[in-house]
């Protein structure tokens, strides 16, 4: 999994004048200040105020940049998700790890313990309905990478794609239930479980 990003010390307090273009430290610094807040608070602490505060950036700075909330949000989520691209490896196996690790890490490195609670407890709605837009990438990308295999004939031919899907997602948040943190072993240890069943073969010894 990836560590959690670090909000950039640059200011940008200054109006800017005509013509001037935007300061991408700027850009960045408020961006982090958000995705920290959500990850370590939850989305309802993400406010211009609390974002201002921690990025040392003004508030009519990011006014300049974003109408409200959800706007800042929206941005900074797809900063660090889009397009997970093509899942890299070479079998079925390798593609399908490569795309539940980068759909895990976005639970884990970017909604964090305070995005979680809001997204399970769905306490936020419009957070929850943007955090799901916005995850979608990485879900088709773990689904093309079942059904690639499905395809190829190293999964089951009646292998449910979409329910295979919430599966690992499940397992996910059980295990950060029991043990309040998932290790870096997990992702193998639970593909290692599930395989037998998408494949319909016992896992070899």
């Amino acid at each position: 999994m990836t560590t959690k990003r670090k909000p950039g010390a640059a200011s940008d307090t200054s109006r800017p004048g005509p013509g001037r273009p935007r300061s991408e430290q700027a850009d960045r610094s408020i961006r982090d200040a958000a995705l920290d807040l959500l990850h370590d608070e939850g989305p309802r602490a993400v406010t211009v105020e609390a974002v201002a505060e921690r990025s040392g950036t003004a508030k009519t700075t990011i006014y300049r940049r974003y109408a409200d909330r959800d706007a800042l949000l929206r941005d900074s989520l797809a900063s660090v998700i889009g397009d997970p691209g093509v899942p890299a490896g070479t079998t079925p196996r390798e593609k399908i790890r490569w795309a539940l690790e980068r759909t895990w890490g976005q639970m884990e490195d970017v909604l964090g313990p305070g995005g979680l609670a809001a997204v399970i407890g769905d306490t936020d709605r419009r957070f929850t309905k943007l955090f799901r837009s916005v995850l979608t990438p990485c879900t088709d990308a773990l689904i093309t990478s079942i059904r690639a295999g499905i395809g190829s004939g190293e999964l089951r031919d009646d292998l449910d794609a979409d329910a295979t899907v919430s599966l690992f997602l499940g397992a996910y948040l059980g295990e950060l239930m029991r043990r309040g943190r998932v290790d870096a072993t997990f992702a193998e240890r639970c593909l290692d479980l599930m395989w037998a069943a998408m494949t319909g073969r016992p896992l070899a010894k």
